[in-house]
């Protein structure tokens, strides 16, 4: 047996092993996979962040100096380790395998007097791994081929108080476009954006988006040639906010305005109680229009989706109950990031036309047995459409589970390590079973 093929095994059987302990006292996150990607679980409802609490988090600090070579040199420079094996099998499509080492170089000044700064940050995906009649991961470029890029270089300025302008390559994570950072490198944008996410209550963000960098690719292309569209290059128009209640609630908006193509609105509302008792709990709502705008560059529809989720946590525990319904007129598509709906989760979104969909999760940060650095979530769904007419399509069932691991001390700081895996089964004209394997290993080191 070779080095790979015992790694697979030992994946595999570690994989069923946790799965096995992960029904027991663990908890749920129930956050579309695009924020899961990028998160470890939460042990109470306080720490679950929705689409709308992503989309409009505060700033990373970044300190102002008075000299513009201090402002420089005293940036910070950090270099972000990744480590990523995938691998995806198909019962009717072809499988997909690659195995991947890379990352980032991330660099961000300082504020120079408070007003200016620049940022930017070199990606990388450098093949270990990957039979060219398994490709398809989007761990590596179209052919398994290895692939660096600027991803991002942009300059801030603010202009009036905690009101900045961002300019050029920049990365975004609202609903529907964001950086769906599940594999190797990220989506990021080549854009011109004003936003102040500073305040308690009221946070904005207005732009205009031109081109995207897609997970898999070291080119930017027009955001209408990203949804396959090849006849005109259109851009997107962009604004949303979040307002939040001195209870704590909060309600959102984002709109996207893909000229001559498509106008995505949603709205999310998000309800948590104080903790009571050592009990807390959540309540959510969000609501997607999807239309065809101009000249219906990708087609003539119009559709919708809703959902709604109810979340509890105890002891470290979080459990979550989700459902959704789409319309039956189209499909929600998403040629920009991942989705905000709370049944997208690792493999399936559950938003196919005319689908229902149920979901629970379960997630914990494993406090109330006192194990530091380790947290693991489960989510199964279930997704029903029509068995008859133009909508018919298989029924589906999704299973997941992460287990993740930051091992503690100044030693490790910066190290975490993740195991992901999930299966899909269908049933109906077109089925097509998927079990997913995945490990990621990811290392930040400090260089300034």
């Amino acid at each position: 047996m070779s080095v790979l093929q015992t790694t697979k095994a030992i994946f595999r059987g570690t994989a069923a092993a946790v799965l096995a302990v992960l029904w027991f006292p663990s908890g749920t996150l129930a956050a579309p996979d695009y924020i899961e990607a990028e998160q470890s679980a939460a042990g109470d409802v306080e720490n679950n962040q929705d689409s709308i609490d992503h989309a409009f988090k505060r700033p990373h600090f970044y300190r102002p100096f008075k000299r513009l070579r201090e402002s420089l040199v005293k940036g910070e420079l950090n270099l972000k380790l990744r480590n990523y094996y995938f691998d995806r099998n198909n019962e009717h499509l072809p499988n997909s395998e690659a195995w991947a080492q890379g990352g980032a170089l991330d660099y961000g000044s300082g504020w120079w007097k408070s007003r200016v700064r620049i940022g930017g940050t070199l990606y990388t995906s450098q093949k270990l791994y990957g039979p060219s009649d398994k490709d398809g991961t989007f761990l590596l470029k179209t052919g398994q081929k290895s692939f660096s890029v600027l991803g991002e270089a942009f300059l801030e300025a603010k202009l009036t108080g905690d009101v900045v302008l961002k300019a050029y390559r920049q990365e975004f994570d609202l609903p529907y476009m964001n950086r769906n950072d599940n594999r190797m490198v990220p989506n990021t944008f080549e854009a011109y954006a004003l936003y102040n996410t500073s305040s308690d209550r009221f946070v904005f963000a207005l732009g205009q988006v031109e081109q995207i960098k897609l997970r898999a690719s070291d080119k930017f292309i027009s955001m209408t040639r990203a949804a396959g569209i090849t006849s005109k290059d259109r851009g997107v128009s962009v604004g949303g906010f979040r307002y939040t209640f001195e209870n704590g609630a909060n309600i959102g908006i984002v709109n996207q305005y893909g000229h001559d193509f498509m106008n995505i609105f949603y709205t999310e509302a998000n309800a948590r109680s104080r903790t009571l008792l050592g009990i807390g709990s959540q309540l959510s709502a969000q609501y997607t229009r999807q239309s065809s705008v101009g000249d219906e560059l990708g087609g003539d529809f119009d559709t919708w989706s809703y959902g709604l989720k109810t979340a509890a946590s105890y002891g470290g525990v979080v459990l979550s109950l989700a459902y959704t319904s789409t319309s039956g007129d189209a499909d929600i598509i998403s040629p920009w990031g991942g989705k905000p709906s709370y049944l997208s989760i690792m493999i399936k979104d559950f938003d196919r036309a005319d689908e229902d969909a149920w979901l629970v999760g379960m997630s914990s940060d494993f406090s109330r047995f006192n194990i530091k650095g380790l947290s693991a979530f489960v989510n199964y769904a279930v997704g029903d459409t029509p068995d008859n007419g133009r909508n018919a399509s298989p029924d589906q069932k999704e299973l997941d589970f992460t287990l993740d691991y930051r091992p503690q001390g100044s030693t490790f700081k910066g190290l975490s390590m993740r195991l992901r895996h999930a299966n899909v089964t269908q049933e109906g004209d077109g089925a097509n079973n998927v079990r997913d394997l995945r490990a990621i290993i990811n290392y930040t080191i400090p260089l300034i």
